[in-house]
């Protein structure tokens, strides 16, 4: 193949691939919900973002991309919502149900960037293929994806974070009394940054990667077989924090 042959198919393959790329639609739901109420999300593919604010609304912006018209109409968002809750749910509809004719111009992704009264619960954040990201909020914060990091800030009750393949970081601003912190991940990092007033139990451990808990004192030890582990407590230990992954690293941290 001579030069030119060579750059007139490089410049038809980057016009295909830009022209699949480009199919974008938005819509967006605007919902009242009580101060104490819930907030879930079901996702695909696709980021989440979640922002806690002082409003009494739960405003969902939805962004949706496909690589044709046909596989964007097969994209569908259920709302389903009360007084008290908001549940989204994105559902990936295909005329071929083999996994084979994945990504073949079927597939498509949903982007929610969602904005939420600050007091009000993540009762799951759920995705397959995609980034979690929350701040802001001070409810219970349930994120699970498994291709994806979770990062969640401005977190003062519950959380329970998971992951196969990605990292994880936590900050806190209130870490004590019953609260309960669960992470865990496959193939990844976590870092955890609590206050100066954290009072908590803490456990960690690693099978292929190091732990670091210095800055709040916290001694680690190599494992019975491999890996290390961490086991300690910071302050009189009234909350939980549990920590664990098999390849990667995990740190504590002192925000």
């Amino acid at each position: 193949m001579n030069k030119q042959a060579l750059i007139t198919l490089l410049g038809l393959s980057l016009v295909s691939a830009s022209a699949v790329a480009e199919l974008t639609e938005e819509v967006s739901y605007s919902f009242p919900i009580d101060d104490d109420g819930y907030f879930s999300l079901d996702n695909v593919n696709g980021d989440v973002t979640v922002v806690g604010g002082s409003g009494d609304t739960v405003e969902v912006l939805a962004i949706k991309k496909a690589g044709s018209q046909k596989a964007m109409d097969r994209i569908e968002i259920l709302v389903d919502h009360g007084d008290d809750f908001v549940r989204v749910e994105t559902k990936l509809h295909s005329n071929n149900k083999s996994w084979f004719n994945w990504g073949n111009g079927n597939s498509g992704s949903v982007e929610y960037r969602v904005e939420v009264p600050g007091t009000i619960s993540l009762d799951g954040l759920d995705s397959v293929n995609g980034d979690i990201e929350v701040e802001g909020v001070s409810g219970v914060v349930k994120a699970d994806t498994v291709n994806g990091d979770i990062e969640v800030s401005g977190i003062a009750s519950d959380v329970n974070f998971d992951t196969v393949n990605g990292a994880i970081e936590a900050r806190f601003d209130r870490l004590e009394g019953s609260q309960k912190a669960r992470m865990e991940t496959v193939n990844g990092t976590i870092e955890v940054y609590l206050p100066d007033d954290a009072d908590t139990s803490v456990t960690a451990d690693t099978v292929n990667g190091s732990i670091r808990g210095g800055d709040f004192g916290l001694e680690v030890e190599k494992g019975r077989f491999v890996g290390q582990d961490m086991r300690g407590s910071i302050g009189s230990g009234s909350a939980r924090l549990s920590m664990d992954t098999v390849n990667g690293a995990i740190r504590v941290k002192r925000d």
